[in-house]
């Protein structure tokens, strides 16, 4: 009777269907992704910062995607004591684009492309891969919120709680610095850049702009449609004035820099008179490009005193930051 009644009991398992595990689905940009964030173990970054935002959910990716700067694991000062201490020591993959085929050498199952140069068609091959979780959806490439991206990564590793924290803490930071500097208020104020003889502009999504709108300060609304769906703009260096605003973040090296300010109409400008511009440096331009929950934290305190030298009034205070 004892086999029978196991047989029975086995029947009507398999009629019910197979044991389901704890899946979810994620709808992303690029559509929907079913995984089970308990089975991941092997995660690889492919778009140019999510490593940031997995080690602020004290996770080792195995693999990760070198944008700019060139740096060991390619990790910045802001996130390096979080992955040192999760010893993790990721593969690191060189180039702009991805590289399908580094990916699938790496094993992964799960690949975190949030922030990433993806394509209906790369994105499909990466399915074949593991499970593929895109931009956030419902925002223009390159123009989700961090917080946003944030939770969206949470969700798929199971670290839902940690991501909630993690966004808190850091609004919490950011408003009490916008409490604190109410000077900031109504003031315009943008990021921008230079690159092969054009001045680069960037939308109020962007993520330096959005920083810079929590703590009061308004990116011009023309640069929105300036930008159109791209992330970014240029201009010939005669329109220098659509960045004479109250405050300026340029985002260049020296020479850069050296080419801005040697331009014919740089001394008519406020920039140049009252001294609105603040210069960055490499770890600046690093940290307020990558707007990852690490790097902005990272960065807060040091835009706010070059903020607040550039807004004081006074044309003599020096925007740059101490050495």
């Amino acid at each position: 009777m004892s086999r029978l009644l196991s047989l029975a009991l086995l029947a009507l398992v398999m009629a019910a269907g197979p044991v389901l595990s704890d899946q979810i689905t994620l709808r992303h940009g690029l559509g929907e992704t079913t995984l089970d964030p308990a089975g991941v173990q092997r995660i690889v970054s492919v778009g140019y910062h999510e490593q940031d935002f997995l080690y602020a959910l004290g996770l080792a990716p195995v693999g990760v995607h070198d944008w700019f700067g060139d740096r060991p694991y390619a990790t910045w000062p802001w996130a390096e004591a979080a992955r040192a201490s999760l010893n993790a020591t990721p593969e690191v993959q060189k180039g702009m684009e991805i590289d399908v085929e580094w990916v699938w050498s790496m094993e992964p199952d799960l690949i975190i492309a949030t922030f990433a140069p993806l394509d209906p068609q790369t994105y499909a091959q990466l399915s074949q891969i593991a499970p593929v979780i895109g931009p956030p959806d419902g925002y223009p490439r390159w123009g989700a919120p961090w917080d946003v991206e944030l939770r969206l990564i949470g969700q798929a590793t199971g670290r839902a709680a940690q991501a909630d924290a993690v966004i808190g803490q850091l609004q919490s930071r950011i408003e009490a610095a916008a409490q604190a500097h109410p000077q900031f208020r109504g003031h315009g104020g943008t990021a921008a850049s230079y690159a092969d003889g054009q001045i680069i502009g960037y939308p109020s999504r962007d993520g330096a702009n959005r920083l810079l709108e929590a703590l009061g300060l308004q990116s011009p609304a023309a640069f929105d449609d300036l930008a159109g769906d791209r992330g970014n703009f240029m201009v010939s260096p005669e329109r220098l004035d659509l960045f004479d605003l109250d405050v300026v973040l340029w985002q260049v090296d020296a020479p850069s820099r050296a080419m801005i300010e040697a331009l014919p109409s740089w001394r008519a400008t406020r920039m140049a008179q009252e001294g609105r511009a603040i210069w960055t440096d490499a770890e600046m331009i690093g940290a307020m490009s990558f707007q990852s929950p690490l790097s902005i934290g990272w960065a807060l305190e040091r835009l706010i005193l070059q903020l607040d030298a550039a807004l004081d009034g006074d044309p003599a205070t020096a925007t740059d930051l101490p050495r």
